[in-house]
This record gives C-alpha cells, structure tokens and sequence, in this order.
C-alpha cells in the first residue's frame, strides 16, 4: 500500500469515526435537554401557588357555569392560575421544548382534569372577548393528551399501579 492509500484510508476512517461521536454527542445533548425540560416542568407544577390552585380548581363541580367560577374570587383566581401555567406548558410541548411523553407521565392528569373543569370558563371567555385565543395552548394540550397513546398512565391508573414492578 502506497503512502497515498494510507493517508485515504485514514482520511475516510477519521471522518466516520467523527460522524459516529458528532451523532453520539447529539442524542447525549437531546437526552440533557430533555431532562432539564422535565425538570422544569416539575418546577413549575410544583410552587406552593401552583398547588394551591390545582386543589381549588380540583373541587368545582363538573359542569360549573363559567358565572359559577367567576363569583367567587378564590376560584376565579385559581382558574386563572392552573390556566396560565398549563397554556405555557401547552406551548412548550407544541415547540418541542418539553417531550409529550413527560407531560403525559407526570401531569396528564390534572391537565385533563383542569380542562375538563375549566373548559366552561374558558369557552365563555372566548366567547364574550371574541378571540380563541384564550388559553388556545391549555386546549390543545388536553386534546394531545387525550390522543397520545404511550403514556402508561390515565385518569383511571395512576403511576402507583402502572409502574408497581419498577426497579431502581
């Protein structure tokens, strides 16, 4: 083999073995991203504020009107609360900043439950404003997870009895 050979073979294998940790390094940089994104999202459902609204917004009935919710300030302010953190956290899935599958493992439930309490206050506030845009990110975040399919997790089982044989 002629020196020219070499320095070509070597020149080919440099560049593969570079491809190779270029994509190594790139699901490693995805992976820390996606776990500071689940973090995040942990921060912001787990503020004392955050909980306490989620525990008002919990306790209106089924069915309320949106007149229900506004007459008392408490609730009205707690819808408002719950609705502001789950649009931001709506958007954030829909920009592919935070995973759906975290979503769905850790706070599917009080979405779908905040929506489902919520979507009479919210459909009326759309109506008398005149613009859908009012918590548009908190609806197609509930409407996602009602769709998405992986998530082990639902109203009915939670992660006690989904994941009751995980190993450390």
């Amino acid at each position: 083999m002629d020196i020219s050979t070499i320095a070509n073979v070597a020149t080919a294998l440099t560049v593969i073995v570079g491809v190779f940790f270029g994509l190594l390094e790139a699901r490693r940089i995805r992976r820390d991203r996606e776990e500071r994104a689940a973090l995040e999202t942990v921060h912001a459902l787990m503020t004392p504020g955050y909980m306490d609204s989620y525990l008002v917004v919990q306790t209106i009935r089924d069915g309320a009107t949106a007149s229900e919710i506004q007459s008392d300030p408490q609730t009205l302010q707690a819808a408002r609360s719950v609705g502001i953190v789950i649009e931001g956290l709506g958007f954030a899935v829909f920009e592919r900043i935070v995973p759906l599958r975290i979503i769905d493992d850790f706070a599917s439930g009080s979405v779908r439950v905040s929506w489902r309490k919520l979507r009479p206050y919210i459909e009326h506030e759309r109506q008398r404003t005149g613009s859908q845009k009012t918590f548009e990110w908190f609806q197609w975040l509930a409407e996602q997870l009602e769709k998405y399919e992986r998530g082990k997790t639902n109203l009915e089982k939670g992660a006690h009895d989904a994941y009751r044989d995980w190993k450390p």
